[in-house]
């Protein structure tokens, strides 16, 4: 009888291996079956020149994860969020002061960030290429909302963006959203969500939004903690354990 899997992944070239399942079914549960076959994919990453292993979860806030604490009283640890998502309830959002407070100043002009000139698109390209990977314009292009999809331009300037994918018929992810800083005394990010909004109508036209931000991001996860999170029907993490072998 299936009594459980492990996979484990060897990237000799760096020295870092990867265990991507660990998976013993209910009834075999508490009987030693995932420790022994822990120590199995260890000893397998170690024969393939590996001195580190990591360990990929997902977490859910308000949620126990036992994976977590299995893993931490084996060894795991220097744990790093990867990717951080909320969902929040637009019904709830809406009763925010700051929707109606936020506002574009004066010489701000909304554009289709998919229509952009090519001295625009080159303009943007520019900017992101500083920026962590999560707030590209164009990530995943093929995916983004052509209308909602948003460029800001200030006096005639690239400015920021908005890029919004529509994930089903309720629901919105907002993948990516940037302000330079030389304009956020004049139209920061949450503005140019809220003039979107005022636009498109989109917290009555889509029950959830959604955001992804990566763990590089530390100032966007700050945002959205603030704005997002006391409304969020939802809020998930990625963590990445590590363990040197």
């Amino acid at each position: 009888m299936f009594a459980g899997t492990a996979l484990a992944i060897a990237h000799p070239r760096s020295g870092t291996g990867s265990i991507s399942v660990l998976d013993v079914p209910e009834i075999f549960r508490n009987l030693g079956i995932g420790s022994r076959l822990l120590l199995e994919a260890e000893r397998q990453l170690i024969e393939a020149g590996c001195r580190t292993v990591r360990v990929t979860l997902t977490m859910r806030k308000g949620e126990p994860c036992p994976e977590r604490d299995f893993l931490i009283k084996r060894g795991y640890a220097s744990e790093k969020l990867q990717v951080r998502s909320y969902t929040f309830r637009s019904a709830s959002a809406q009763e925010e002061s700051w929707l109606e407070r936020f506002r574009l100043p004066a010489g701000c002009e909304l554009k289709p960030l998919l229509s952009a000139a090519p001295e625009e698109r080159e303009e943007l390209q520019r900017i992101a290429a500083s920026l962590p990977p999560d707030l590209h314009p164009f990530e995943e292009e093929r995916m983004l909302h052509p209308e909602f999809s948003t460029m800001l331009k200030i006096d005639g300037r690239v400015a920021g963006w908005l890029g919004v994918q529509q994930l089903a018929s309720n629901l919105l992810l907002l993948r990516s959203m940037h302000v330079e800083t030389e304009f956020r005394i004049r139209g920061n990010g949450m503005a140019l969500f809220a003039e979107l909004n005022r636009k498109h109508r989109l917290l009555d036209r889509f029950a959830y939004h959604m955001m992804s931000i990566s763990g590089d991001n530390q100032t966007m996860l700050r945002l959205a903690e603030r704005k997002f999170a006391p409304h969020a029907a939802k809020i998930k993490s990625i963590i990445r354990l590590e363990k040197r072998l």
